[in-house]
């Protein structure tokens, strides 16, 4: 049995990425969101790129909030960072995040 807190699983031909925070370790990258963001964003790219994926192969992305303010700001860092290749999204607010997170960042990547 994994563990329940396995960054990635393979499900099929689907790789499902767990949500990421802005971190490196233990530690926040950043105490910006934009800082924080980038991390969430680099942390989904090497799981994937691990399980031999690109980040075109992402077809669903879940980001959550801690304060929806964010959210503009979040819309341009997204685009940036998948270009033309703009996978479905659904942004949640949320009242806490883990360890003073900001946002964090699951995403679904279509493997055949």
């Amino acid at each position: 049995m994994k563990a329940a807190n396995t960054p990635g699983f393979r499900a099929g031909d689907w790789v499902i990425v767990s949500g990421q925070t802005g971190r490196v370790g233990e530690k926040l990258v950043s105490e910006d969101f934009a800082g924080q963001f980038a991390q969430c964003l680099a942390n989904v790219e090497a799981i994937l790129t691990a399980q031999g994926l690109p980040r075109t192969s992402v077809a669903k992305v879940n980001i959550y909030l801690l304060r929806m303010g964010d959210r503009e700001q979040m819309n341009g860092l997204y685009a940036n960072f998948f270009g033309d290749h703009l996978p479905a999204r659904t942004t949640v607010g949320v009242a806490e995040l883990s360890r003073g997170a900001l946002v964090e960042v699951e995403a679904w990547a279509y493997a055949a």
